[in-house]
C-alpha cells in the first residue's frame, strides 16, 4: 500500500522507510534534516500561491461586474478553476506542514542517541558517512546471502572500495557466509540477522 493523499511521505514512511533504512541516528536525522528543509521550502512557496490565489479571485471578481459578455465569461471560467483546485490546495498545504511536524518530531527523537549532533549539519553529515555506508554493505550483505546465496559483483567492488573493507567487511561477510551455510533452515538464518539493530526505537508519531 503506498497511499499518501496530499503528502510526499507517510509518517510511516518517514518512520520505517527513510529514518529506518539508515543504520545510524547520525545518518537518520541528516536523511529527515533534507526532507524537513524540502517541506518547510514548500510550504512557504503555499504562503505566496496563497496570496496570487487570492490577487486571482480579486480580479475574477471585476471580470463579472464587466459589461463585456468575454469578460463576464472569463471571469465565470475562472471563478469555476479557483473554487475547483480550492480544497486540495488547501488540503495539500495542511498535509506538508503536518509533514514537517512530523519530521521535527522524529529528529528530536533521534537528537540524544547522536554521535555528531555537536558539529554543524554539513559537517555532521560528512563525519557520518563512513560509518553509515559500513553499516549499509553489511546489510546488503546479510540480504544477498539470505535471498540468493551471494553477493553480486558490482556491490562486492563498492564493498571493496570502502576503507574498512579488510578490516571490518572482509571478515563480516566471512562470518556471515559460515553462519548462513551452517544453519538448517530459513528460518535460523533469519534469526541470525535479525540480531542486528542499528537505530533507536522511535516513538510513532503522534
Amino acid at each position: 500500500m503506498n497511499s499518501k493523499p496530499h503528502r510526499n511521505n507517510s509518517d510511516f514512511q518517514l518512520k520505517y522507510f527513510l529514518a529506518g533504512s539508515c543504520k545510524t541516528a547520525d545518518g537518520a536525522w541528516c536523511l529527515l534534516y533534507d526532507q524537513k528543509i524540502d517541506r518547510e521550502q514548500v510550504y512557504k512557496v503555499t504562503e505566496a500561491q496563497k496570496i496570487k490565489r487570492d490577487i486571482k479571485r480579486i480580479k475574477t471578481e471585476r471580470l463579472l461586474e464587466s459589461d463585456d459578455i468575454l469578460e463576464q465569461m472569463q471571469g465565470k471560467a475562472d471563478l469555476i478553476e479557483l473554487d475547483a483546485s480550492e480544497y486540495g490546495f488547501d488540503m495539500n498545504r495542511e498535509a506538508c506542514r503536518q509533514e514537517v511536524e512530523t519530521l521535527i518530531k522524529l529528529m528530536e527523537e533521534l537528537e540524544p542517541h547522536r554521535k555528531y549532533g555537536h558539529l554543524p549539519v554539513l559537517e555532521a553529515s560528512e563525519a557520518v558517512q563512513e560509518e553509515e555506508w559500513l553499516l549499509e554493505l553489511k546489510e546488503r550483505c546479510e540480504n544477498f546471502m539470505i535471498t540468493q546465496g551471494s553477493i553480486p559483483h558490482d556491490h562486492f567492488h563498492t564493498m571493496r572500495c570502502h576503507p574498512q573493507f579488510k578490516s571490518a567487511l572482509a571478515p563480516f561477510i566471512a562470518t556471515l557466509y559460515n553462519k548462513v551455510s551452517q544453519t538448517a533452515s530459513i528460518e535460523d538464518s533469519l534469526k541470525f540477522i535479525s540480531q542486528t539493530t542499528y537505530l533507536p526505537q522511535l516513538e510513532a508519531p503522534q
